[in-house]
């Protein structure tokens, strides 16, 4: 279950920040997307809460829940990051190519492949960023019904 924007706030406010009228309008935006949110798409639906909001904010606020871990951010097509809530365990996305709908996993073993590239390249692999892209349910069976027709 994504997480409440108090939920969020409360993350901020253990990171030391404020939690002005902006940046509630921002949590609030977030806490309430149904799929991934671009910088620009919370901008625009957090300005409903708050219309002196700054884009700069959002790019604030967006960037320090994703360092703190509340939000994941998506990497999207054309280059286009979006963020969505992240659950409390270590966890990756799938997202849907048509819709934009993002599901979080958390069953992954990357170890083989780590090792794998730590010995073909030299590094010291301590982390690691997986992102899956395919359809969600409601879009696959849209999809096959119009192919059906």
């Amino acid at each position: 279950m994504p997480p409440s924007a108090e939920q969020l706030a409360e993350v901020l406010a253990a990171r030391g920040l404020r939690l002005t009228r902006q940046r509630r309008a921002v949590l609030s935006a977030v806490a309430a997307a149904e799929s991934t949110m671009s910088p620009v798409q919370v901008f625009d639906a957090a300005r409903a809460f708050c219309p002196e909001l700054g884009l700069t904010t959002v790019y604030r606020t967006l960037d320090t829940l994703s360092e703190a871990g509340a939000l994941r951010r998506i990497h999207g097509t054309e280059h286009c990051d979006g963020f969505v809530p992240a659950g409390p365990k270590h966890g990756h996305t799938v997202v849907c190519s048509a819709c934009g709908l993002a599901s979080e996993f958390t069953d992954c073993d990357l170890s083989g492949i780590a090792i794998a590239a730590s010995r073909q390249t030299g590094y010291v692999i301590t982390d690691h960023f997986l992102q899956l892209t395919g359809l969600c349910a409601r879009c696959a069976a849209t999809r096959q019904s119009a192919t059906e027709e």
